[in-house]
């Protein structure tokens, strides 16, 4: 075993550098999702957007975690998915599987966009969350 060369030192040293470069970026990504999962009311973030009017309609949203939703309002997004997405699953790798799509859309993580018509008929929903994916940070919407 021979001494290293000033070379392979200021490779290894390049490498470490890296290495740490990639662990503060990843530890950056984690502190943002982390931030974004305490909040607790995405709704005053973005209020006046959360209406919308024409001659027809009148649409109101709100934004909720799933830990908040009512029950009826949840049982009924699930359904809705199962309505729309069900056939689409199956035609792909991953097939449906209900109680793994319940158990993604009952995360302690997730948040709901809801959209309803004058307080009372539900209209549409998003789904979201924050989250890591292969060390950056992302919005599952």
């Amino acid at each position: 075993m021979g001494k290293k060369t000033i070379a392979s030192a200021a490779k290894s040293k390049e490498k470490r550098q890296a290495r740490k470069l990639e662990q503060r970026r990843i530890a950056d990504g984690m502190n943002n999702v982390t931030s974004a999962n305490k909040l607790t009311d995405l709704t005053a973030l973005c209020k006046e957007l959360l209406v919308f009017r024409n001659n027809e309609m009148e649409v109101e949203m709100y934004i909720q975690r799933v830990t908040e939703l009512d029950k009826n309002v949840l049982d009924w997004a699930i359904n809705l998915t199962e309505k729309n997405m069900k056939k689409l699953y199956e035609t792909c790798a991953w097939g449906w599987n209900r109680d793994r799509k319940v158990e993604e859309m009952t995360d302690d993580a997730a948040w709901y966009l809801i959209a309803r018509e004058k307080k009372d008929k539900l209209l549409a929903f998003a789904h979201f969350r924050f989250d890591m994916d292969f060390g950056e940070p992302v919005l599952y919407w």
